[in-house]
């Protein structure tokens, strides 16, 4: 058991985005001496590039139903009450936290619960429309929307008017327990050199998820690769620190994801541009098939960011491989004129524009065209030793026809909406790479309703808390917001609970 310490608080706070800074504010609050430490060289975590937009709804036990469906089974009915009614709660919460620096809130309409189980109508959406005189920071840029920008800059000025400290650029290595086992404190890394800090209280685990640990993408995920486009430092050091401690580990085959494209010459996958909810009306320009030329699945479902990979991750051992990673996305030129088909996010050092009309990624030849569908996949066997020459021009002419037959009819067995739906038919015709993205996983340690971490035996492990999406709620289907809106309500649950532990002398 450690004795000698380079730094003492009482709440130690590990990781520094939304939900690291939320819970750090709650736990001064509620009286405690706290400490951030964040391993990138600035906060944000996954948050920052989110759409923005936190799930709140209008009834607790509305939502507690609509949870119950949505979890199947995955999730203690003590933890889906505790969320439920965390949410009910939620948008006053965050309109207490905006009076800090003016923010201003607004509810997004027709935001309700994205699957059609009972409770949906009480959900909705509250973004930060807004915050007087900010016009971004200077080191970071976000191609959506300035929303998860505000979301960051909300927790920001939270924890800097209370004088919370936050150290920067130091990744924490491991937690420190006694010799019975409980939590107090962390050591970490400063400039090289080992920094031991002390936790009277409580150490709060918010170090985001495992996106860009190669290792744990192969351990607990199905299909193989994925790629993500989630901030480098997101490498599962809480996962890791937790179960060393005893943690015992959920929902991590789970991720919020999509497909999308990985290029060797960016380290961050790229996403396609169909954010949020569907819109039926809104016109798709491409459509998606394996290897071989066959179309699988539907390219635009209620989430578009979120179930897609999903279908990508089938096995055949007779290949033996995986014959929809990676898959081709096809479009014609009229497509091509359309708009952008991907939408990059990206932090500093790592930013790319893609062009409106795709040209230049034609350029680069991440994009390859065409006179014909024929040529098109004779082209895809040789540019892209990725299909191993598996691409079948006759299955791949057949695939176009039947799509163009549906155009035709509005109907598809793949129930995609008619009003997304484009004909192929104007050449030239093009095809890109796409792989399943990870916008961020759910899996981590497993917790109460109190935010505790449980060992395997459902015991909660003294003094140690994870909020946000590490271990996150979302265990069977991820609700759009979700993350966004448990960011608060783990923050919130956590740092009060945190600082109610008794101060170790």
């Amino acid at each position: 058991m450690r004795t000698t310490w380079d730094l003492e608080t009482d709440v130690l706070v590990i990781g520094y985005g939304l939900a690291g800074g939320v819970a750090a504010s709650i736990a001064h609050d509620g009286g405690s001496d706290v400490l951030i430490l964040e391993k990138n060289e600035y906060p944000g975590g996954c948050s920052i590039f989110a759409g923005g937009s936190a799930k709140c709804v209008e009834d607790a036990e509305a939502a507690r139903e609509y949870l119950t469906v949505l979890s199947a089974g995955r999730v203690d009915d003590e933890v889906i009450s505790a969320f439920a009614q965390a949410l009910a709660e939620n948008e006053d919460f965050i309109r207490q936290l905006a009076q800090v620096n003016g923010a201003e809130l607004k509810r997004i309409p027709n935001t309700q619960g994205s699957y059609p189980y009972p409770g949906r109508e009480t959900w909705y959406s509250l973004r930060i429309a807004k915050i007087p005189g900010f016009e971004g920071f200077p080191w970071m840029r976000c191609f959506l929307s300035p929303a998860g920008v505000n979301l960051i800059k909300l927790a920001m000025d939270n924890v800097e008017s209370r004088g919370i400290p936050a150290m920067l650029s130091t990744p924490v290595r491991r937690l420190e327990t006694d010799d019975s086992g409980v939590v107090i404190g962390a050591v970490a890394e400063k400039e090289g050199r080992e920094l031991a800090v002390r936790a009277r209280q409580a150490v709060v685990l918010a170090t985001g998820g495992f996106e860009q640990s190669e290792w744990m993408r192969k351990q607990y995920l199905q299909g193989m690769p994925f790629f993500s486009m989630a901030p480098l430092t997101h490498t599962g050091d809480g996962i890791m620190m937790s179960q060393k401690v005893g943690a015992a580990l959920w929902h991590m085959w789970l991720v919020h994801g999509s497909y999308g494209f990985k290029f060797p010459e960016y380290q961050l996958a790229f996403r396609h541009p169909f954010s949020g909810y569907r819109n039926p009306k809104r016109k798709m320009s491409w459509i998606v098939v394996d290897k071989m030329g066959s179309r699988y699945m539907n390219e635009y479902p209620p989430a578009p960011q979120d179930l897609p990979h999903r279908a990508m991750e089938i096995f055949d051992p007779d290949l033996p491989g995986y014959p929809r990673i990676p898959s081709l996305m096809i479009f014609d030129e009229v497509g091509r004129k359309r708009e952008a088909i991907a939408q990059p996010l990206a932090f500093p050092g790592y930013e790319y524009n893609w062009s409106e009309d795709n040209s230049a990624e034609i350029e680069r030849g991440w994009i390859i065209k065409a006179n014909s569908i024929a040529e098109l996949a004779d082209a895809i066997k040789e540019r892209f030793p990725e299909n191993e020459g598996r691409m079948d021009a006759e299955q791949l002419e057949a695939s176009v026809r039947e799509w163009n037959m549906c155009v035709e009819t509005g109907k598809d067995r793949f129930n995609r909406p008619p009003g997304s739906m484009m004909a192929l038919a104007t050449p030239p015709y093009y095809a890109a790479q796409v792989w399943p993205i990870i916008t961020n996983t759910q899996g981590g340690p497993v917790h109460n309703a109190k935010q505790q971490v449980m060992d395997p035996f459902g015991q909660p492990i003294p003094r140690l808390y994870a909020v946000g999406e590490l271990g996150s709620f979302f265990g069977h289907l991820y609700q759009l917001g979700g993350n966004i809106g448990e960011c608060f309500t783990s923050g919130k649950i956590a740092g009060q609970n945190a600082a109610k532990e008794t101060r170790l002398p």
